[in-house]
């Protein structure tokens, strides 16, 4: 099969040889029905790499790219899109691969404009590069093989309901570079909706379907290689109804299951949530609001939430039942243009892993907008008051964020801060604390522009301690017509989970107790420099260094990615003069191994074609 799909390539650029000296048409027509376009690039070269894992190679080195698109009676009828590439790196191309990477994406529509649309995509890569994210910090570099497909169908009908159908698959076999196993992920994913108006009622209601199986990286998980599984199910039903006085009401109903199956532990958690409630706005300056909501098993709803992260972790839940339910009633005023005051009550109950839990919360907030000292100024502080009925006690909650724009004469200034202070997590036993800040100044220098910006956010849950999350960045640039310079430095800290595609932050309000989590930490220095000197010569540069450690289970490592890459080019007519330059050394002190060292090189030419 591989050795078709690069027969097929070898095939387009000798197509495109022969192409690139034919006069450029708009278009081409294939009998009477069928219009096409074809564009891309060929390439040759010679290209070389050594590593400490495997041989040196180095050759002449033959590659291309190319687009087709066209349609079929029309573009409302049929219209495509098929973009074929082989032998492409960032040594010599805009692809992001240290290898030589290979691939087709391709995409169709049909019927569009009509009662029945539909539509598909298709993708195929080979050796190409992709990352393992870390929160904050550079990510970890992988290579494989990926493909998915998709398929999906529409209905409109007049006066009857209208139905949506989507299905998509995946699968991604990657090696994570300095790891000694490789890993794995696919998944497949299908939804059915309708919607419908009658007698003024908006009814909606779909099933959503998707299972994924893993195979994570063992540096990052703290656990031997094994495959984790999941799988969801939702019924969703709504309906909604606008209401004399500018109001509406709604209900919604959810029924979502869930199961994994992660390091030798199965669970499966089923949830039935309704939720309604009734908006008035009683005069111009008045607006009101009242909502109930009930979940009758609040384990599975805190469970979904993970799961929908992309983590497959075991949870620590017991088999006694749990709920929650809860009553909302908020009134906003305005005061006068860009002054509004707000009022909630709210009470809520909730029983979790044995434990009883109610509370009754009041809070007031004032919002405010306004043009101030020349620039745009908005603010907001909202402060709560919670009271706990059978624990007792209470505590006083504040949040408030700030956002400020002014331009002084030559200077651009942007500056935002927010605070929290024991606010309500999904567990009405926690609060959570925190700040982020973020600030930008920019600057004109004769012909250059001078940029800065510095931002930073600190979250933790009052109740358990080592749970903070930090992450701070800090940014510098200077642009022109002809030259380009940046740098930058980020740090990070907290708890997440392992996801097939990196690792991910905890979702809002859950405890990092209920599950096996990940602590992670680490610094990241990058700089870049791009310039065209002269006319049609782009010379770039980049360095990026990432160290980092994590903490998963018994296993601690501490890891190091650092990734130069350089890349010139210069344009005579439609013919490129390239050249590049990659290095990529990386490695974790947990795989007992030494960490993996990649170099790469290129220098060659390159065809623009339009055929038709």
């Amino acid at each position: 099969m591989q050795a078709r799909v690069y027969l097929g390539f070898a095939g387009l650029v000798l197509v495109g040889v022969l192409c690139a000296s034919a006069p450029a048409r708009a278009q081409v027509q294939v009998g009477s029905e069928t219009q096409l376009n074809l564009d891309g690039s060929i390439s040759a070269g010679y290209s070389g790499d050594f590593s400490n894992v495997g041989p040196d190679s180095h050759g002449v080195i033959f590659g291309g790219t190319g687009n087709l698109t066209g349609s079929y009676h029309s573009p409302q009828f049929l219209n495509f899109d098929v973009a074929p590439f082989f032998n492409q790196s960032r040594d010599n191309s805009d692809y992001q691969s240290i290898t030589n990477s290979s691939g087709v994406v391709a995409s169709a529509s049909l019927f569009g404009g009509s009662q029945f649309p539909a539509y598909f995509n298709y993708s195929r890569l080979y050796n190409s590069e992709s990352s393992y994210s870390v929160p904050g910090l550079s990510n970890y570099v992988t290579s494989g093989d990926s493909q998915t497909f998709g398929v999906g169908w529409s209905a409109h009908f007049k006066n009857l309901p209208s139905f949506t159908f989507g299905y998509q698959q995946g699968s991604t076999d990657y090696s994570l570079y300095g790891a000694p196993q490789n890993s794995s992920n696919d998944f497949h994913s299908v939804f059915v909706n309708a919607i419908y108006t009658l007698d003024g009622f908006h009814l909606s209601g779909g099933i959503h379907y998707g299972n994924s199986s893993s195979l994570f990286p063992q540096i990052v998980s703290g656990e031997p290689s094994e495959k984790a599984s999941s799988d969801t199910t939702a019924y969703t039903l709504s309906m909604s109804r606008s209401i004399a006085s500018d109001g509406s009401t709604w209900v919604n109903f959810i029924r979502d299951t869930t199961a994994y199956d992660s390091l030798g532990l199965h669970s499966s958690e089923t949830s039935d949530i309704v939720n309604g409630g009734l908006a008035l706005k009683a005069t111009d300056k008045l607006t009101t609001q009242v909502s109930m909501d009930y979940d009758d098993n609040l384990a599975g709803s805190i469970l979904q939430s993970i799961s929908s992260t992309g983590a497959i972790v075991p949870v620590s839940l017991t088999e006694a039942p749990s709920h929650s339910w809860g009553f909302v009633g908020q009134a906003q005023y305005s005061l006068f243009s860009g002054l509004y005051v707000a009022g909630t009550v709210s009470y809520r109950q909730q029983l979790f892993l044995g434990e009883s839990y109610d509370s009754t919360a009041y809070s007031g907030s004032v919002n405010y907008g306004h043009d101030l000292l020349g620039g745009q100024f908005t603010a907001t502080a909202i402060v709560s008051h919670n009271s706990y009925g059978n624990i007792g006690g209470s505590t006083l909650g504040f949040l408030t964020d700030a956002i400020y724009i002014r331009k002084i004469g030559a200077w651009g200034l942007s500056g935002s801060f927010s605070y929290s202070r024991n606010v309500q997590s999904i567990l009405i036993s926690y609060t959570t604390s925190g700040y982020s800040f973020s600030g930008s100044v920019n600057r004109r220098i004769k012909r250059l522009i001078w940029t800065a910006s510095a931002s930073g956010a600190k979250s933790m849950f009052d109740e358990v301690h080592g749970t903070n999350t930090y992450t701070q960045g800090y940014s510098m640039g200077l642009s022109g017509r002809w030259l380009g310079a940046s740098a930058g430095y980020s740090k990070s800290t907290g708890t997440g989970l392992v996801t097939a595609t990196g690792i991910s932050t905890l979702p809002p309000g859950v405890p990092p107790s209920l599950v096996n989590a990940i602590l992670y930490g680490g610094t990241t220095y990058s700089a870049s420099l791009g310039s065209t000197p002269i006319r049609r010569l782009t010379v770039n540069a980049t360095y990026v260094q990432a160290r980092s450690n994590t903490v998963g289970g018994p296993l601690t490592s501490n890891n190091k990615t650092e990734e130069a890459f350089s890349y010139l080019s210069y344009q005579f007519r439609k013919v490129y003069l390239n050249a590049g330059y990659s290095r990529l050394v990386q490695g974790f002190s947990a795989s007992g191994m030494a960490p993996t060292m990649i170099s790469t090189y290129y220098f060659g030419v390159s065809r623009w074609f339009k055929a038709f």
